[in-house]
This record gives structure tokens, C-alpha cells and sequence, in this order.
């Protein structure tokens, strides 16, 4: 965790498929984010489209979370895309 003049930021390792946008994933998979962000804040931040949001599954620290779910320095997050066919 590091300190801006104006706001405290953390750092998140994040796990997201090929498909979605990775500009604000570092080399190391990591996502900074304000000190005490959501599940939300991180999915408006990584520009996840709507349609999407509503289907997917994640994990904080390897357990189910919700929308609401307040993030930590150091956390891991992992997406799940349910997948159909037939």
C-alpha cells in the first residue's frame, strides 16, 4: 500500500479471462484501486459491459463475494464467466 498526497491506494492481484480489456492490469496482475473500493468500483474501473456483470462469478480471497464486498491491499480476485452450449 502507498500513500498519494490526496488518497490512500492498494494494490489487488487480479485473475481476468483473455477477453476482457487489461489496460489497467499491470505485468505483475495487479489492479490499484482507492483504499476501501467494491467489487463495483473495480468492475466500472476494469470496464466491464453491463451484460457481462450480470453474469458473472467472483471471489475474494478464494470466496464468494458480493457486489458490496469492500476490497484490501493484497486481496485476489478471480472472475468466473459461466460457460453454456449444447
Amino acid at each position: 500500500m502507498f500513500r498519494l498526497p490526496w488518497r490512500i491506494v492498494i494494490k489487488v492481484k487480479v485473475f481476468v479471462p483473455a477477453f476482457i480489456n487489461h489496460d489497467k492490469v499491470d505485468d505483475d496482475g495487479f489492479v490499484t484501486v482507492i483504499d476501501g473500493a467494491s467489487m463495483t468500483d473495480l468492475y466500472r474501473q476494469l470496464k466491464l459491459p453491463l451484460p457481462l456483470r450480470l453474469s458473472i462469478l467472483f471471489w475474494v480471497n478464494y470466496e464468494q463475494a458480493k457486489w458490496n464486498t469492500r476490497l484490501k491491499d493484497g486481496d485476489t480476485i478471480t472472475f468466473l464467466f459461466p460457460v453454456t452450449g449444447g
